[in-house]
């Protein structure tokens, strides 16, 4: 078996696909700062022309999590239904209370700019790690996935989602120590709910696993318990349309556009997408059956299972915001190396990657306005859905099909 790269900046060469995504990224940035400068026109309006559905002001998630810190140091209570910012706008704290630990590491409103820089450098440099060596043509498909309008929003925004996918990639690359990988995926737990999803790759890499799955499933029911009764709103939808997926979005774009209440309602459509997962799940392993998925190497097929689970939870809660397709980037490096492998089935990979860039760049080319144009983004998120979910009955390790299929008989 050959011995898989360290991720590291030794390893840089100009036949580095990494470099590619790197400077790729520079010059996104670049080529904003001088359209914004040249044009004369503002920020908000240069990343609109990109398809970004920015806001003001910059980093604006930062600056909320920022208030509460600050409202906290003053000893208020950010978690008051009607606590306020400085300009009178309510903005009741929907976190859990260990984000304002962040005020003891200066986190103020006063610093958004300093740590909404820092968040997006830091998100670029795990999405390096994830990656991983790659060639030159993938370092391209990395840095089209990086310069989408659904990813970059999660900069834009300094969403500290960033925060969860650090601490994913941090787990993923730890995953020979997976106690020490373990703890980092409930440390993310702690500070969302949604994390709890990549503990399936404990039980995904081997069978011994089971006697970490299950301490560690434990872990993370105690820590969701306690903070059921500190999150606002933990159930509340976003009822946004235009820039969200999730399986309840189709439903809120026809309440919302049309007046349209379908009988089937929000909870019909996540039970349907839930059982959507597990039939395409099984379609995949009975179509995989012969399929050699060891062939990808334990580094894709861990990031896979450590990074989709969340993917799929975070669509069956309902609507979500574009930027948590972040998760979705955790398949990237199984799907390039199935299709460089020319692996059996070649064709899902391929459609996997075409329909995340059709999706992700959306907004560069759609109206976003449009109810015809809202409902074909959705029907791309349920194809991208469904083809993730296949996918993954592909890359079922060995000792789940042979259980499958033996339970099967």
């Amino acid at each position: 078996m050959n011995k898989e790269p360290v991720v590291s900046v030794r390893n840089f060469s100009l036949k580095d696909g990494r470099l590619i995504i790197l400077l790729g990224a520079l010059v996104y940035l670049a080529g904003m700062f001088f359209l914004t400068v040249s044009m004369r026109v503002d920020r908000v309006t240069v990343m609109h022309g990109l398809g970004v559905p920015a806001m003001e002001p910059l980093f604006g998630d930062t600056l909320c999590v920022a208030r509460w810190c600050d409202g906290y140091g003053r000893g208020e209570d950010p978690r008051a239904a009607d606590f306020k910012d400085p300009s009178g706008k309510i903005i009741s704290m929907n976190y859990p209370g260990i984000f304002l630990g962040l005020h003891h590491l200066g986190l103020t409103a006063s610093r958004i700019n300093g740590w909404g820089a820092v968040l997006g450098a830091v998100f670029v440099m795990a999405v390096l790690a994830l990656a991983g060596r790659c060639t030159l043509i993938e370092g391209v498909v990395w840095l089209l996935a990086l310069a989408s309008p659904s990813v970059v929003m999660v900069i834009e925004r300094g969403n500290f989602d960033i925060l969860i996918f650090v601490l994913i990639v941090a787990a993923f690359l730890l995953r020979g120590r997976q106690v020490l990988s373990g703890l980092l995926v409930l440390f993310a737990t702690a500070l969302k709910l949604y994390p709890v999803a990549a503990l399936a790759f404990l039980i995904m890499r081997k069978k011994s696993s089971w006697s970490l799955f299950l301490p560690f499933c434990a872990a993370a029911g105690v820590i969701i318990y306690f903070l059921l009764g500190s999150i606002g709103h933990p159930g509340g939808d976003l009822g946004l349309v235009s820039c969200c997926f999730g399986s309840k979005v189709m439903a809120l774009i026809l309440a919302q556009q049309t007046g349209i209440n379908p009988t089937w309602g929000p909870l019909g459509s996540q039970l349907f997408a839930l059982a959507t997962i597990i039939t395409l799940t099984l379609l995949g392993r009975h179509e995989g059956a012969k399929f050699d998925q060891s062939a990808l190497g334990d580094r894709a097929l861990t990031a896979f299972w450590i990074g989709i689970p969340v993917y799929f939870l975070i669509f069956l809660s309902g609507d979500q915001a574009d930027y948590k397709m972040i998760m979705a980037l955790f398949a990237i490096p199984a799907a390039l190396g199935w299709i460089r492998l020319a692996l059996k089935s070649g064709w899902i990979p391929k459609t996997w990657l075409v329909l995340f860039l059709i999706y992700a760049y959306w907004l560069f080319f759609s109206d976003e306005g449009s109810l015809r144009n809202l409902l074909l983004r959705q029907i791309v998120a349920w194809g991208f859905f469904m083809i993730t979910a296949v996918m993954g009955g592909f890359l079922l390790p060995d000792h789940w099909k042979k259980r499958i299929f033996s339970e099967g008989k």
